[in-house]
């Protein structure tokens, strides 16, 4: 299947803050947001949620509700950076992505959906994939991708991406939400949550498995889940990388 190519463009509103958001269940010890940036008539921002012994035990994106009900009817892209208590998590930068038509392959992806890449490489790296980019050759080795992972065609300005054939929009069902794993040169590159609009405005606090690979490449922190929550104190839709271990 070809997902459709895209250039991702940072937003130029920066505004820094530790607020704290009250979406999960149990308190955390410490919270802290990243850059927030303008997304319609709210704002987006990172935040990572860390232990008593300052250890990262989710990293994720806030989307405010006045976001959701002021989205663009073209295609809108945002780039955050998380907050520097993240770095145990070697998540350099977020590519988040509206697709108010979706993309490709029809019948499954083309529907109204945020793309939400939680990048390991710079935005830099990121921004320097070409099409036809000779890194799109180079798979990882197997070890590195959980078993059972389909590649699909390298997108510029992304990487190459491997989905999940038992996934529900594979299996007959309609597409609510997938895990993506992203690769490059023979590095997995990126992890991304990818949701329709419908199903993030119903959530109340949904929280799903991410499948494991045999090895990671660097030493950190690996989520074992990824969450949606809605987080009525702060009127915002959380999306997260969760139950981190250290690998």
């Amino acid at each position: 299947m070809n997902l459709f190519a895209i250039a991702l463009v940072a937003a130029s509103t920066l505004i820094g803050s530790t607020d704290t958001p009250t979406g999960d269940k149990k308190p955390a010890t410490t919270i802290k947001y990243g850059e927030a940036q303008k997304a319609g008539n709210g704002m987006i921002r990172s935040f990572v949620r860390l232990d008593e012994k300052g250890n990262p035990t989710q990293v994720g994106v806030a989307i405010s509700e006045a976001t959701l009900s002021s989205l663009s009817t073209e295609m809108s892209h945002w780039i955050l950076y998380p907050p520097r208590e993240a770095d145990k998590t070697l998540i350099k930068h977020i590519a988040f992505g509206w697709m108010p038509h979706g993309h490709e392959p029809d019948g499954v992806y083309n529907v109204p959906h945020f793309d939400c890449h939680f990048y390991f490489t710079s935005n830099e790296e990121r921004d320097g994939i070409k099409p036809n980019d000779p890194r799109f050759v180079k798979n990882p080795d197997p070890a590195y991708l959980p078993k059972g992972l389909v590649r699909d065609a390298g997108v510029p300005q992304m990487g190459v991406h491997w989905v999940d054939p038992t996934s529900g929009e594979f299996q007959g069902k309609l597409f609510t939400t997938t895990f993506i794993y992203g690769a490059l040169d023979g590095q997995v590159t990126f992890l991304e949550p990818m949701f329709t609009l419908d199903f993030l405005k119903k959530v109340q606090d949904e929280q799903i498995p991410v499948k494991q690979p045999e090895k990671v490449a660097q030493p950190g922190y690996y989520p074992t889940t990824y969450r949606y929550v809605y987080n009525a104190a702060e009127k915002q839709y959380e999306v997260t990388l969760e139950n981190l271990v250290s690998r």
